[in-house]
């Protein structure tokens, strides 16, 4: 795909404008190292050492929740393997995203918050999800699914499509982690309304046609990449290697059609949806 690699320099504007409002996924090559003194900076011994004693989530391929245990003990699992067949467990980390959620990433991303920064194409101001009209900063404020993945490798994460309208940014700390790209108009043979295939095992009675349809980007993420995955792109990822990944999602005002349309549908009803809103009136905002 022409124009998925940002050129060294790209401004927020051009970002807004080309990925942003063009709805277009972005690569961008070795960016995350100029926030880290030496690579790897967080690698898997220095965190065990620092949230050893933390209680985190472990999921499975997509979003079900499979077990909590103690991260040490996850990162001691991570070394021992696992037998040939079963499925990597996959620790997602999420800062806190709805009010009842009993596990939650805020004090480890708090400690942490000196150790990254996001991209400098993002832009800083007129964000719609989470509320933060200037000097937005993923380091220090909330957003939407603010998480820290780490797996071993064969840890994947199945096709699926971002939920609240919105855009997502991936930063590659550890290892190498291989990501392919659908667009939404994809979706026609990739969903049936109620799920997404699995590319690894597909249902080829309930998705006839799903190897129809090329991805339009297939890229593996080496340490210090970021990737740009927009609004309504299908996507899938696997560890090459032992990964720690940072990740968030946002909706920005550029796309404020897309966003009411979305909460229109009965998206104001989500549960992360009435997390943020309700921290924005606590803020004073409208």
């Amino acid at each position: 795909m022409a124009g998925n690699t940002s050129p060294a320099g790209m401004s927020s504007a051009e970002f807004v404008a080309v990925h942003l409002a063009g709805n277009q996924p972005l690569v961008s090559r070795g960016w995350c190292r100029q926030w880290w003194s030496q690579p790897p900076p967080w690698d898997l011994g220095d965190l065990a050492r620092r949230f050893g004693d933390h209680r985190v989530p472990v999921f499975d391929s997509l979003f079900e929740i499979q077990q909590v245990v103690r991260f040490e003990e996850y990162i001691s699992a991570m070394a021992d393997g696992v037998a040939d067949g079963e499925p990597v467990p996959y620790m997602r980390w999420y800062a806190r995203q709805r009010n009842f959620q009993m596990i939650c990433a805020d004090e480890a991303f708090a400690e942490l918050e000196g150790d990254w920064a996001a991209p400098s194409w993002l832009p800083s101001d007129d964000y719609l999800f989470p509320a933060i009209k200037e000097n937005a900063d993923p380091t220090k404020d909330s957003f939407p699914a603010k998480g820290l993945f780490i797996c071993a490798a064969g840890g994947r994460t199945r096709l699926h499509a971002d939920p609240w309208a919105s855009d997502a940014c991936l930063c590659q700390i550890t290892g190498e982690k291989r990501f392919v790209l659908y667009p939404p108009a994809a979706g026609k043979v990739l969903s049936d309304g109620a799920g997404v295939v699995d590319l690894d095992q597909p249902d080829t009675a309930r998705f006839p046609q799903w190897n129809s349809v090329e991805p339009a980007l297939d890229v593996t993420l080496q340490p210090g990449d970021a990737i740009f995955i927009p609004a309504g792109w299908y996507h899938a990822a696997v560890a090459l290697s032992a990964s720690v990944s940072v990740t968030w999602n946002f909706v920005h005002a550029v796309n404020a059609d897309r966003f009411e349309e979305y909460l229109a549908s009965g998206g104001s009803t989500d549960p992360t949806v009435k997390y943020f809103r309700g921290r924005r009136r606590s803020k004073g905002y409208a």
